[in-house]
């Protein structure tokens, strides 16, 4: 019996794509996996279905994507541990409905600055804490800020 789901959206290692949201909410649920956040989207005019992981879930929720928002996605090479993995990058397309980010903060770019150092307080709150999970507590912290900061 065939199905007509769209194709998942995967990335290889330095790929990038832009990406536009074809529903305001992902469909959330629970597998072996964990939890997971289904998005319809489209690339490149053909519709896919996008498993985000949690933090870029977080990040469309943060920066109010809603049907019609595009974002790029981009997979670069992260450490953990020992191991080398594809992570997502995520970048928010301005498509004129909200004010552009702040560029600077000490000469630097202002989500980047916050960032750095909301995984440097993740690390340091870890150390208190051990096997929490860095990135996660990271993106979070650093969610609050931005929000708290009027960058949302």
């Amino acid at each position: 019996m065939a199905t007509d789901k769209p194709p998942k959206l995967e990335l290889k290692l330095n790929e990038s794509a832009r990406v536009k949201l074809l529903r305001d909410k992902a469909y959330e649920g629970e597998s072996n996996y964990g939890r997971y956040f289904l998005y319809a989207v489209q690339v490149d005019g053909a519709d896919q279905s996008f498993f985000a992981p949690e933090d870029i879930h977080a990040q469309i929720q943060a920066h109010g994507l809603k049907t019609g928002s595009e974002f790029t996605l981009k997979k670069v090479a992260a450490q953990n541990g020992k191991k080398i993995n594809g992570q997502l990058v995520f970048e928010p397309i301005n498509n004129g409905e909200a004010e552009p980010a702040p560029k600077s903060l000490n000469g630097s770019d202002a989500f980047k600055e916050l960032m750095r150092q909301s995984i440097e307080d993740a690390v340091e709150i870890s150390k208190n804490m051990p096997g929490i999970d860095i990135q996660k507590i990271g993106t979070a912290i650093f969610i609050a800020r931005t929000k708290s900061n009027g960058f949302h």
